[in-house]
């Protein structure tokens, strides 16, 4: 660890209800140690603002958290930054490499904590198993996996269409549905990885950034990415919140698989031309 950035999280612990407590922070986390985290070189401060505070101003507010610490704290060139709306990378890299130096509402601190953690953490997996740059060579190798994975992908739609109705109260055929529709979404997420890394296209922010990423480069279409990116959003409240599930959930279960269907025949046709 550094021991002057140590020095410098140490005064500002010790200061911080005094300086954040004039600004709109909700809580905030000092960075002694960047370690493995190159966005965080230049961070000395990561703090998480009041809800109704507009996005427009988020910039202001780094200025005056910066002046802040330069002034208070004789910090050059202090560096602070705004979690909200920050991409998942950036929160998770906080989270591991901060320290919470500041709270006045605990409630908040620890669900933001809980939310982040569970979604870092799976999108850190994900990108480990499916996301490791492929050689150039390995073209054949890449097309055989993203075959390997629609076909899982449509393992799991027949599946769940085996199982028939399931808005019936039959609480075995809904876990098994739930189970099944959650990896075929997931099954689509790691083709996009795949691709995504083959590629060598942007980082995503999140998973529900993920289509977007090919959709820039024309991989996707458009509605298909959008779709997807829906479908991931429901994958992620079944992984990370399943007791407060969507009683809706397979009301809408014929577009869900619609969907899936439309993203699987995007990806075979685009890997046929």
């Amino acid at each position: 660890m550094n021991d002057e950035r140590s020095q410098i999280l140490e005064r500002l612990q010790a200061q911080a209800d005094e300086l954040l407590g004039q600004t709109p922070t909700l809580f905030a986390y000092g960075i002694a140690d960047p370690g493995e985290f190159p966005a965080l070189r230049d961070v000395h401060l990561a703090a998480y603002m009041e809800p109704g505070l507009p996005p427009e101003s988020y910039f202001h507010v780094e200025i005056r958290l910066e002046t802040l610490l330069e002034e208070a704290l004789a910090v050059p060139a202090a560096g602070a930054r705004i979690l909200n709306g920050a991409p998942l990378t950036f929160q998770g890299a906080v989270l591991t490499a901060g320290r919470a130096i500041y709270s006045r509402d605990e409630g908040s601190r620890i669900a933001f904590e809980e939310r982040v953690r569970r979604e870092y953490f799976d999108l850190k997996e994900m990108l480990a198993l499916h996301g490791q740059p492929m050689r150039e060579e390995a073209v054949t190798v890449r097309t055989e996996e993203i075959a390997s994975r629609l076909h899982a992908l449509e393992g799991y739609l027949a599946r769940i269409r085996a199982l028939g109705d399931l808005s019936s109260p039959d609480p075995i055929k809904e876990v098994a549905g739930r189970y099944a529709l959650q990896s075929a979404i997931t099954s689509c997420l790691a083709v996009c990885l795949h691709l995504a890394s083959a590629l060598k296209l942007r980082p995503p922010r999140d998973f529900i950034d993920i289509p977007e990423v090919l959709a820039e480069i024309g991989l996707l279409e458009g509605d298909v990415a959008r779709e997807l990116a829906r479908l991931i959003g429901i994958r992620n409240q079944l992984v990370h919140d399943p007791a407060e599930g969507d009683p809706t959930l397979f009301e809408g279960l014929p577009g869900h698989l619609a969907s899936l269907d439309r993203f699987a025949h995007a990806v075979r046709e685009r890997l046929q031309k």
